[in-house]
């Protein structure tokens, strides 16, 4: 009984990651031959099959990572080595690159490009980046998570971003054009 229940798990993994592969090389044809997308996101952050293009990242821009191979945790950039992120005990934090990655299952962080690699950038008021620096909030997974952290510390507004997709379609809409989540060099 649990080796058919086993091959079909592992046969519904493998046709998923099928799709996503798939799915990953159309928005880079896409982007290639310079075609505008209809979707809020233009390329997915992947550490497997990651685009082409290698980004510098510049203080105000989205960054992602990969979690549990499961979740994309979002920050900030604040500094030329600090990121300020929200953690899942509620402590918002400045963290070094190397710091934003341990512990989680991303290898590389991605930042928020156009479709052209450039980093889109946001201007921070500091006043209330500062304030949230060891600030601590109420975390709740689909209410108050780092998605609505880095929201408020672009537009000083509150909003519950239940998923990573929910995110980047007000991302979308603040920038006028698709995500690209390139590498960070």
């Amino acid at each position: 009984m649990p080796l058919p229940l086993l091959l079909g798990i592992s046969a519904t993994a493998v046709l998923a990651n099928t799709y996503y592969r798939k799915e990953l090389a159309e928005q880079d044809a896409l982007r290639r031959q310079n075609l505008n997308t209809r979707n809020p996101i233009g390329r997915y952050p992947c550490d497997d099959y990651p685009s082409d293009f290698h980004v510098t990242a510049e203080i105000g821009n989205v960054v992602c990572c990969g979690v549990y191979n499961g979740f994309i945790h979002t920050g900030i950039v604040i500094d030329h080595n600090a990121i300020l992120e929200l953690h899942g005990s509620g402590l918002a934090r400045a963290v070094s690159y190397k710091r934003f990655l341990a512990n989680r299952s991303g290898a590389n962080i991605f930042v928020a490009s156009d479709a052209l690699g450039h980093p889109l950038n946001t201007k921070l008021e500091v006043n209330r980046v500062s304030s949230e620096l060891f600030a601590y909030h109420k975390y709740h997974i689909s209410k108050l998570n780092c998605y609505s952290h880095t929201w408020y510390c672009i537009t000083g507004k509150w909003l519950p971003f239940a998923s990573f997709e929910i995110f980047n379609q007000a991302l979308s809409k603040k920038f006028g054009q698709s995500i690209y989540w390139d590498r960070m060099k």
